[in-house]
């Protein structure tokens, strides 16, 4: 496996997850780091985008010094150390709403309620070098040239494909989730799509389903969820309408 293929696997487990810790340097303990949850997502270039409070110990943190940490990994596995995990290191800056909030709350829509309070901001993990660990004896350092995608005209419209595919596909979206997932899928609707996959809410669960390949363009997209609806009508046995 190259290093391009190591670093879309290890992006693609960063989007299964939807928080992680964020480590900062401390202003009352000088010297000392300080870990705190939260919730993120992956832009589609590969920045992380985190949602805090003004009065956070962490937010107090960034002001002084930017440089972060954001570890992800799967706090549901036994084995913490024999499974994957992600550390996104990079300078954190606040962000305009009106980038990300769309995104944001559609994955976390509890956060609707922070908007009342005045005191939450956005804000972007510009991602410098990545670490991932696949598991005993999987260790790489990947370096932003392969972690992060360039800026498509798509991922700004992205939108627009998810409005059609819940207003359109709603059948295809069940038969992707059903043969991924082994799930009965009810109220399925698409929350994001990424150049790496998509997220679905079904049951009041996300879950993120990977692409083969890097999607370049809203062509590719498209490729790619007829490739799954395909491959999900084979894997369940059901024949396409003709």
């Amino acid at each position: 496996m190259g290093l391009r293929e190591i670093a879309l696997e290890a992006k693609q487990f960063s989007r299964t997850q939807h928080s992680g810790v964020l480590s900062t340097h401390s202003t009352s303990m000088q010297g000392y780091p300080f870990g705190s949850v939260v919730p993120f997502f992956l832009t589609p270039q590969g920045d992380a985008i985190i949602y805090i409070s003004n009065i956070a110990l962490h937010t107090r943190n960034i002001k002084a010094d930017p440089k972060v940490s954001l570890t992800i990994y799967d706090a549901g596995q036994d084995d913490s150390q024999a499974n994957g995990r992600v550390t996104i290191l990079g300078d954190a800056e606040p962000i305009e709403a009106s980038e990300v909030s769309a995104q944001y709350l559609a994955l976390f829509p509890q956060a609707k309620a922070y908007e009342q309070t005045h005191d939450f901001n956005f804000y972007l993990i510009r991602t410098q070098r990545v670490r991932f660990i696949g598991g005993f004896g999987k260790i790489h350092w990947i370096e932003k040239a392969l972690w992060k995608v360039e800026r498509q005209d798509w991922h700004s419209a992205s939108e627009g494909m998810i409005t059609h595919m819940n207003e359109d596909h709603v059948d295809a979206m069940e038969l992707i989730l059903r043969a991924q997932f082994n799930i009965d899928p009810t109220n399925v609707k698409m929350l994001s799509v990424f150049p790496e996959g998509a997220h679905y809410l079904s049951n009041e669960i996300v879950y993120f389903v990977p692409f083969d390949l890097v999607c370049e363009s809203g062509m590719d997209v498209r490729k790619a969820l007829v490739q799954q609806t395909n491959q999900a009508r084979d894997q369940l046995g059901i024949k396409k309408a003709s």
